[in-house]
């Protein structure tokens, strides 16, 4: 059974590590930001005295996230997933027993949490002078360990009680996200409100956190090892497991989708809509549209992270920070702020990766190949695919304004035409540079993780997640070269009270990467997802 056990870890690994968004968020998002901090302020010395730098409590929170996200979120999103597609199904139709097939799952995400662990303490001690404690090296790793089942716990759960996939993508994710801002993971010193203090210490995250921080914190004595907030973890824990083992042994887990339909009533021929004559480009634009829409709110990822994560993000990071009324610079508010960034953030994903994959991926399944028999022409595709990623861009602009109007009531901002022509023409560009990518790169997962493997690093260096920094001049360089940036500050002067000029120049930097990808589009894009290399055969006759 042990055998077993490892065999089932070692394919849910390797699964788990051959899909690029599980890697980039869970291992990449937490090095990079860390990377990004450290070079800016880890190595401050706090004390001459010790040697003691900065990077020694930025590390454990950082880490602390990889662990969340491995253990909680993408067990339980790749669990769900597995029981939607049928392939848990499947899987428990052989002779391998429940519990390993669940318990590799479970011990593969508890590794790559602590991959994600390793890799931002590795880099912090080779290139940061991070100091390692021996006094409390066995807390920390009883810490890791005790959180990440507890974790894996909960989303276990989870998983098994919500009765859809986005549904539990949604809830794990949010979760993660917003335990992760009120917990310390990505604001340490903050002005949190008492009652967000309090609703975090509720949480196992909070406490891991400040295990991990304490095992790493020089100035402290002893093992490390908190009994209390080692119970409060193992609460939960134990909570998750019971919570998990009853739905399992009660038949109560929820069902997909598949499973619960009954049957389909069949549609009279008669009824279908008939048209006749060739349709119009506008009906085929419109049509496209719609199609694609439908595509992009059907994912549950992508409605995450390019619509409730940049809400989330609006409401949380001013509310941690001061309020949303605080001025951070000459007639510009802590909440227009955030709103203006995450709005830029929101369309940089919906328009620059999820609808760039989502075509990559009708190529790879022949889709687009099919469409050539059809009145459809490729460029009336891409531009329906454009429009609806502006659309769902639109959508998500005005959701974060009403938040913004509803928390924080910030004065209108007298520039607000032209930053809505800049979010208009951004969106246009960061869609059409996507489908350049596309165009050069053909499987989806490739373009998924071209593209959001560029755009989190650009995120952190483009006034997106780290505002105000003072970067060295190659990461300014790099920032300054790529739209992102120029979106960021054009948007963010527009909602200025004080009024600010037309960003001419920011925008001739978007217009040209606007031109650029639509000369790659025109010269490389094909249907085609991978070109047939044997040569066409005529017909014989006779």
């Amino acid at each position: 059974m042990t055998a077993m056990l490892g065999r089932q870890t070692v394919h849910e690994l390797v699964s788990l590590l051959r899909t690029p968004l599980t890697m980039i968020l869970s291992v990449a998002f937490p090095l990079v930001f860390f990377l990004l901090l450290a070079a800016l302020m880890g190595n401050a010395v706090v004390d001459e005295r010790t040697g003691v730098r900065m990077v020694q409590f930025l590390a454990p929170a950082l880490a602390s996230f990889g662990v969340l996200m491995a253990s909680f979120s993408f067990l339980a999103s790749g669990l769900a997933e597995a029981r939607a597609n049928g392939v848990l199904k499947r899987q428990l139709g052989t002779p391998i027993p429940r519990w390993v097939l669940i318990g590799g799952r479970v011990l593969a995400a508890m590794i790559l949490g602590l991959i994600a662990v390793g890799l931002v303490l590795g880099v912090g001690v080779a290139f940061f002078d991070l100091q390692l404690l021996g006094r409390s090296i066995a807390a920390v790793v009883v810490t890791l360990l005790l959180s990440s089942l507890t974790f894996a716990a909960l989303g276990l759960a989870l998983a098994l009680l919500l009765p859809t996939t986005p549904m539990v993508v949604a809830v794990t994710n949010g979760l993660a996200i917003v335990l992760s801002f009120i917990s310390g993971v990505f604001m340490m010193g903050g002005d949190t409100p008492r009652w967000m203090e309090t609703l975090a210490w509720m949480f196992p995250l909070k406490h891991m956190v400040t295990l991990f921080s304490d095992g790493l914190n020089p100035y402290l004595e002893g093992s490390g090892f908190h009994w209390d907030n080692l119970a409060a973890i193992a609460a939960w824990g134990v909570a998750g497991s019971l919570l998990a083992l009853w739905t399992l042994r009660s038949g109560r887990e929820a069902r997909p989708a598949s499973a619960r339909a009954g049957r389909v009533r069949a549609v009279p021929a008669d009824a279908a809509p008939r048209r006749s004559g060739r349709p119009s480009h506008w009906t085929l634009l419109t049509e496209q549209v719609s199609h694609a829409q439908a595509i992009l709110w059907r994912d549950a990822s992508s409605v995450f992270f390019a619509v409730v994560f940049p809400l989330l993000l609006t409401a949380i990071i001013p509310t941690v920070n001061g309020g949303g009324d605080l001025e951070i610079a000459d007639g510009l508010l802590l909440g227009s702020f955030y709103a203006a960034t995450m709005a830029i953030y929101g369309t940089a994903v919906t328009s620059f990766v999820n609808m760039p994959q989502g075509l990559a991926e009708e190529r790879e399944r022949g889709v687009l190949k099919r469409t050539r028999a059809t009145p459809l022409p490729t460029g009336t595709l891409l531009a329906g695919r454009v429009a609806a990623a502006l659309v769902v861009s639109l959508l998500t602009l005005a959701a974060i304004v009403v938040l913004t109007v509803l928390l924080f009531r910030p004065p209108v901002p007298p520039g607000w035409p032209v930053g809505l022509l800049v979010f208009v023409v951004s969106a246009v560009t960061f869609s059409v540079t996507g489908l350049a990518v596309a165009s050069l790169v053909h499987s989806g997962q490739a373009v998924l993780g071209a593209t959001l493997g560029t755009l989190l690093p650009l995120c952190f260096i483009s006034d997106i997640f780290v505002v105000g920094a003072d970067l060295p001049d190659v990461l300014d360089a790099i920032g300054w070269f790529f739209p992102l940036r120029h979106a960021a500050r054009a948007m963010t002067d527009a909602v200025s009270t004080l009024g600010t000029p037309f960003p001419w120049t920011h925008l001739a930097v978007i217009l040209a990467w606007l031109g650029v990808s639509l000369v790659v589009i025109a010269t490389r894009f094909r249907s085609e997802a991978v070109k047939d290399p044997r040569p066409a055969l005529s017909a014989v006759r006779g």
